[in-house]
């Protein structure tokens, strides 16, 4: 990987902090109709894998034609730009504005989980907004988020000091990671762990849409190494705007044999993310490359 130079960094981090001053200016309703907008335009405008996203909805969603793929996929991008905007103005918004966001179903299961004492893992995915639905939580239970670092560092410590300052802490996937995420469990932290992309080699291939997928590991490690219960938690966006978040236990195996558990954890959790991109397909971030890993 090219080193990056600061001016590239400094480029970068000022020509962002100039774009979110220039979104947050009208009211919050219509910055988002703006970027919902902006998003359709772009799928027609910017051949920013457009034709992975249809070749992926394609191969996922056979019986649909191709103009509901297209559809589909248009309303992908559309999501993303509202997605984007949301998050440019989360930092400045009051918890009780965030709470106006959002309703749950099953949120006694959280509660439930959370007085055994022994921290609670969450799997979520990049699903309708996910830096909402995990700070909408953060709000209730303290909660640390296991994130990836930019490759601007710039941009990076702005991104974290919004999730700080908003309520919740982030460990990043490099250096200490596993310490980190044991300690957060053992103060009886919530966790979250977005399982969804690609893990390469290294991951445990699960079904996914039909076609084997390399999934993460690191949420079904931790999970049968404390003996803490895995919470799903996907949040999609309703018609008023609102986001549903839906909790759903995960059943934690013991067969005695963890490379097993962990595929059966795995596979749960796919299977449920699976069932609601089925019904909200837009929402799901198609641009990830899911199933550029392969099984030898």
């Amino acid at each position: 990987m090219t080193k990056r130079t600061k001016i590239q960094n400094y480029t970068e981090y000022i020509s962002l902090r100039i774009v979110i001053f220039f979104i947050r200016l009208p009211p919050f309703k219509l910055a988002v109709k703006i970027g919902e907008f902006i998003g359709i335009i772009s799928f027609y405008l910017i051949n920013f894998r457009r034709s992975h996203v249809i070749d992926m909805l394609t191969q996922s969603f056979p019986k649909k034609s191709k103009a509901e793929i297209e559809r589909i996929a248009r309303n992908t991008y559309k999501n993303f730009a509202r997605t984007v905007v949301e998050i440019m103005f989360f930092s400045i918004m009051a918890d009780e504005e965030i709470k106006k966001l959002f309703v749950y179903t099953n949120e006694d299961l959280v509660k439930k989980s959370h007085a055994a004492g022994k921290g609670v893992i969450l799997m979520s995915a990049h699903l309708g907004n996910w830096e909402l639905t995990g700070l909408a939580c953060s709000k209730i239970y303290p909660m640390s988020a296991v994130v990836a670092n930019q490759s601007n560092v710039l941009v990076d410590k702005m991104i974290d000091n919004v999730r700080t300052n908003q309520g919740f802490a982030t460990i990043s996937r490099d250096g200490m990671a596993f310490r980190s995420v044991m300690k957060a469990l053992k103060r009886n932290e919530i966790v979250v762990f977005l399982a969804d992309q690609d893990a390469g080699p290294h991951g445990v291939f699960v079904p996914f849409f039909g076609r084997s997928t390399s999934t993460p590991k690191g949420a079904a490690i931790f999970a049968l190494r404390v003996k803490c219960p895995i919470i799903i938690v996907l949040g999609v966006r309703q018609k008023n705007g609102v986001i549903k978040v839906n909790f759903t236990e995960v059943p934690m195996p013991n067969t005695g044999n963890e490379d097993k558990d962990i595929e059966a954890i795995n596979t749960f959790y796919l299977k449920k993310l699976e069932s609601i991109v089925r019904e909200y397909p837009e929402q799901w971030f198609w641009f990830h490359r899911k199933w550029k890993t392969r099984p030898e």
